[in-house]
């Protein structure tokens, strides 16, 4: 993995307002796979330019990555992305809207960094990917601190996805059949969610 191509890729993203993850939350996450040697298959719904998938397939060579985008253009540039650092072999892109993705792979994590408001669908389509111990870890869950202060927006439409983020938190955090630690002081608040019954 080149280091100095991953920053060109970090850093045009930035200056092109492409939605990669906050450098902290990146950390936190790279840093959580690493720690866990049994994460191999991975499905990412959010692929935007290959960076993070690119990242966490840098880690160890038996990692392989699933990842999903729905928006041609950005997908295009994964693609191109992937085979710069020669990882298209682990790194499968697939352009489409998550619900259409069908697999009956079983993942050790799935990560999820896409439409929030689609965020409690998007766990209930693949937890017929999971086993116990498999983890979502969730991103975005602040939404830039609007979700536990919505007076720092009066858009309408942004209000009520600060309602809906809201409400995934809630669900996830009462849900049994996970074990959730939610991390509010990284990136852009994240939940860890552990498959446990």
């Amino acid at each position: 993995m080149n280091k100095e191509e991953l920053e060109q890729i970090h850093d045009k993203a930035r200056a092109e307002h492409v939605p990669i993850m906050m450098d902290d939350g990146m950390s936190f996450l790279l840093s959580y796979i690493r720690s866990h040697d049994s994460i191999q298959q991975i499905l990412e719904i959010g692929t935007a330019v290959g960076y993070s998938a690119i990242q966490m397939a840098g880690i160890r060579w038996d990692i392989e990555i699933d990842t999903i985008e729905i928006n041609e253009a950005m997908a295009e540039q994964a693609i191109a992305n992937i085979a710069k650092e020669n990882m298209h072999e682990r790194i499968h892109v697939h352009v489409m809207d998550a619900y259409q993705y069908e697999t009956k792979k079983i993942y050790d994590l799935i990560f999820v960094d896409a439409a929030k408001s689609q965020y409690r669908r998007y766990l209930e389509h693949f937890m017929k990917n999971t086993r116990i111990g498999t983890v979502f870890i969730f991103d975005n869950l602040n939404f830039h601190g609007m979700v536990d202060d919505e007076s720092a927006t009066k858009n309408r439409s942004t209000i009520q996805m600060v309602h809906k983020i809201k409400k995934f938190r809630d669900h996830i955090e009462k849900d049994e059949r996970f074990q959730t630690v939610f991390h509010s002081n990284v990136g852009d608040g994240i939940a860890v969610s552990l498959r446990a019954k």
